[in-house]
């Protein structure tokens, strides 16, 4: 019998459905595959070959040049440098976040990547450093003048080097449309117990929901990303060094607390693209997701942004996963001067705080940013802020252990064996205690 939760039909308008599905939602996953597409910037297809204008032509490889809001901010800061540059011209390439992991691997892999920088989600950054496929970032990070947080990148640095530098660093709270809370008599919760029964209350199926969160197979990635952090619930790790602890008290609340929620108020089924669309059309009340996704909904839904707020997440520790992507040079580049004349740019306050701004992140890389009155001035201008300003921050590789090289393949144990729990009423210890003896092999093999 196929395991997969079953899809619940879901009405999306003809319009939130081409907003979802067409404008290749990068943070959302929506399908992609091969070669890398150019996005967001332009440029030439060959990394070697002069542009028209002469210019020696630069690839950052990476999923942002797919997501609305964040696509339109790195187009501004690409045509910025661009404007001022009269020997590089940088542009984006790479896939939506559903596929980008997988596709940077196996690229590497084959020994084909055309890029010179990469962005990457923290996961990904750390299996590329233990794997040596970025150059030290110093030479970059003098000249700008910039100090990067110590503990946001300490995974980031190796032999007293630092490899690369968070473009954007997101954190995981509960964002909810106040409009809908209040006219329910509602404040946000605060305890999972109380997290539950609103659901329930918001929930009148199949026109409005009152949680969203992903939960196909389909977009494994996406599912896993959000699962991940509901260990948070009840100040779980998945795993400390090589041991997993999917069989522990925290990890098999936390997970029986997601249960609860898709057995009475989510959307069964549901992908990122249809999550954004019942959240823009105003038939969703709430889902613990990550900033980030503020962005997509200003870009798509800019109705429904006005009325967005945040709280910690509904647990007592209000935990998120803060999660750092970083940028960092190729090693394979065969223009590493150029790479690093560009990453010294970018890194500069007020370049970084162009990019941060327009893709409406808060969490500064590093504390120069602070010293650019128009970032100052921005963060007091954000009304959904405050919530995820009041998160307790882990990382995943706090939750993850040695796994977080593995991450993918741990995730994909979880998920296959939680899908038991989901649709066949298995106890989730059963699940867990399943995944546990896979995951225990898995450890076996990690490098």
């Amino acid at each position: 019998m196929d395991d997969t939760p079953r899809s619940e039909t879901v009405q999306i308008s003809p319009d939130a459905g081409r907003r979802g599905f067409l404008k290749g939602l990068g943070l959302l996953g929506v399908a992609a595959a091969g070669a890398p597409l150019l996005a967001a910037c332009g440029g030439s297809s060959s990394p070697s070959a002069k542009t028209s204008g002469g210019k020696t032509p630069l690839k950052i490889v990476s999923w942002m040049g797919f997501e609305p809001g964040r696509k339109e901010a790195w187009k501004a800061v690409c045509d910025a440098f661009n404007a001022q540059s009269k020997t590089i011209e940088v542009s984006m390439t790479g896939w939506p976040f559903a596929q980008y992991s997988n596709n940077v691997l196996t690229q590497i892999q084959s020994g084909a990547l055309a890029g010179d920088l990469i962005t990457a989600p923290p996961d990904l950054a750390a299996r590329l450093l233990s794997l040596g496929q970025f150059l030290p970032a110093t030479e970059a990070i003098s000249a700008a003048k910039v100090t990067p947080d110590a503990k946001l990148h300490a995974f980031m640095q190796k032999d007293g080097a630092l490899y690369g530098v968070s473009t954007v660093t997101v954190g995981f709270g509960l964002l909810y449309n106040e409009a809908m809370l209040t006219e329910a008599g509602l404040q946000p919760a605060t305890t999972p117990e109380e997290w539950i029964e609103q659901g329930k209350k918001l929930t009148h199926r199949p026109d409005k929901f009152g949680i969203i969160q992903a939960n196909t197979l389909a977009e494994e990635g996406s599912f896993w990303f959000n699962l991940q952090n509901t260990v948070n619930a009840y100040d779980g790790v998945w795993a400390q060094g090589r041991q997993p602890l999917v069989t522990s008290e925290p990890v098999v609340k936390s997970l029986e607390l997601f249960k609860s929620i898709y057995d009475t108020s989510v959307p069964k089924g549901l992908n990122d693209a249809q999550m954004m669309s019942l959240m823009g059309d105003g038939r969703a009340a709430m889902g613990v997701v990550v900033s980030a996704t503020v962005n997509v909904l200003k870009s798509n839904s800019p109705k429904i942004y006005g009325q967005l707020r945040s709280a910690a997440s509904p647990w007592q520790g209000k935990r998120g996963t803060s999660r750092v992507h970083p940028i960092g040079i190729f090693k394979g580049t065969e223009h590493k001067a150029e790479a690093t004349e560009f990453l010294t740019w970018l890194l500069k306050p007020e370049n970084m705080a162009l990019l941060t701004m327009k893709s409406l992140d808060a969490i500064p890389p590093y504390p120069e940013l602070d010293s650019v009155p128009e970032f100052a001035t921005y963060l007091k201008d954000l009304p959904w802020l405050s919530g995820y300003q009041d998160v307790n921050p882990v990382t995943p590789m706090d939750l993850m252990g040695d796994f977080i090289t593995a991450n993918d393949e741990f995730g994909n144990i979880v998920l296959k064996n939680f899908q038991e729990s989901l649709t066949k009423g298995v106890p989730v210890a059963e699940s867990m205690g399943k995944a546990q003896a896979q995951l225990e092999a898995l450890a076996s093999r990690l490098k």
